[in-house]
């Protein structure tokens, strides 16, 4: 599975995810205060949960990697519930690529997160590392025994907050923020743009601010870094997007595009 990392010590892998159900496949995020933010779960926690039950349900291709080039995640701002049980489906398969939508719903069923993801299949060079195909059983029983993050994700992640106004964090890309390809993680991209916009609409609300929505638009893999965002508003009203770039600083190349907007939590 292209995106779903290996090492235990890997930061996604410490999400407190576990594997319920197999057939069809059912991801599990438990909340835990490392991963949320204001009482609600973060939407880059959620983004794991949707691109790995997503990706895992595409990819089956021993001789291509599987790479998510855009996902859509819509939150509801409420308290973090006990569990969020996440499943998904495929909307279109080709052989170049795939559309698959995600729901992660509460103990009650009712719709915490939605997710709406594209990927691209790309063949695995000789020079690539070995892919290795997602054992369901074998991660149900391998990610009861990780250790969960004990701080706070962005802090876990090695995120340092450079102008918090103005939007711009700065993270190295280290072997715990990676996939099995080598390229920084999915949801680990969708932390940094998520902190960039929390801190650059919190300056402007003059409090802490919940990002929901996230688009994210895949250019390039981040494999060198170290990863700096930069950040403009689109639009003066306080629910306004922010366009948030992330750039590999050693080539200041483009690696990714990401529209965040934030709401009030619901206590």
């Amino acid at each position: 599975m292209t995106d779903v990392p290996r090492l235990a010590t890997s930061i996604p892998s410490r999400l407190n995810v576990t594997v319920p159900q197999v057939d069809p496949l059912m991801l599990r995020l438990v909340p835990l205060p490392e991963t949320c933010r204001l009482g609600s779960v973060r939407a880059s926690a959620l983004s794991f949960l949707i691109d790995a039950v997503a990706g895992v349900t595409v990819d089956s291709d021993p001789d291509h990697w599987t790479f998510t080039s855009d996902m859509l995640v819509r939150m509801n701002p409420v308290r973090a519930p006990d569990l969020v049980d996440g499943t998904a489906a495929v909307l279109r398969r080709g052989k170049r690529s795939a559309t698959t939508e995600a729901r992660l719903v509460d103990p009650h069923g009712s719709l915490v997160a939605f997710g709406s993801l594209g990927f691209a299949h790309v063949p695995r060079r000789p020079t690539d590392p070995e892919k290795i195909t997602f054992d369901a059983i074998g991660a149900a029983e391998a990610w009861g025994r990780i250790t969960p993050i004990d701080t706070p994700l962005p802090e876990a992640a090695g995120i340092e907050v450079i102008d918090g106004a103005s939007g711009i964090v700065r993270v190295e890309i280290t072997e715990d923020l990676r996939n099995p390809a080598g390229a920084m993680q999915g949801a680990m991209v969708a932390l940094v743009a998520e902190v960039a916009a929390e801190e650059m609409i919190s300056a402007r609300w003059g409090r802490p601010a919940l990002v929901c929505d996230l688009d994210i638009r895949y250019l390039a893999q981040s494999r060198v870094g170290p990863v700096r965002t930069r950040s403009e508003w689109l639009g003066d009203d306080d629910d306004a997007w922010v366009r948030v770039e992330l750039v590999d600083e050693s080539n200041g190349q483009l690696l990714t595009h990401v529209l965040a907007r934030a709401r009030e939590p619901t206590t």
